[in-house]
């Protein structure tokens, strides 16, 4: 008997491990967006960048981060057409996000390496989609695999493009509650 590879979602489709694959896949989404504001930020105070690529990442990014929250939420046994939507938004929309954001990359090296990477992934999300039509689901599930694993070496690539960013979170109240009212507070004992 031969044995096949699984895809990713067969792996994550039945609990418990569909209960850590929608986890796991919604913890990504959250990372995604949060990686994906903070370098829409960046680039945005950057003279040298194109403000309309980068509108149109950050807009390929929140739309693969919601595939992805997708893909991991709807399991490919109850709802395949929405796990396969999901799916091809995650994968196809993150793809569109970063060539872009290669384009806008400052260092060289890293966006050569990135050029190499994000032209792998090309190739096999096209043979991914093919092997998938054609019922060749052990060729599809290799790429798949493959896939995934090439976007995680993709993300970090970036990290260097964040080291000169320093974040600040400011929270402001709008006068609710006793110390940010001007108005009188009414004290036990008034009449």
């Amino acid at each position: 008997m031969m044995m096949f590879a699984p895809v990713v979602s067969t792996c994550g489709d039945q609990p418990p491990a569909s209960c850590w694959f929608s986890q796991v896949c919604n913890i990504g989404c959250v990372l995604a967006l949060i990686f994906e504001t903070l370098r829409f930020r960046r680039l945005k105070d950057c003279p040298k960048c194109s403000s309309r690529l980068n509108i149109a990442s950050f807009s390929l990014g929140i739309i693969s981060s919601v595939g992805l929250s997708i893909t991991g939420n709807f399991q490919v046994s109850s709802i395949k057409s929405v796990h396969y939507i999901g799916a091809f938004l995650g994968f196809a929309g993150g793809l569109a996000y970063l060539w872009i954001q290669l384009l806008l990359i400052s260092n060289r090296i890293l966006k050569y390496c990135g050029y190499a990477l994000c032209s792998v992934c090309t190739v096999l999300l096209c043979c991914l989609v093919g092997f998938h039509h054609a019922r060749r689901y052990h060729a599809a599930a290799i790429c798949e695999w493959t896939l995934a694993t090439l976007f995680f070496l993709l993300y970090p690539l970036f990290v260097f493009e964040f080291a000169d960013i320093k974040c600040k979170l400011t929270i402001k109240s709008s006068g609710c509650g006793q110390h940010g009212s001007t108005e009188p507070q009414y004290q036990p004992g008034d009449s």
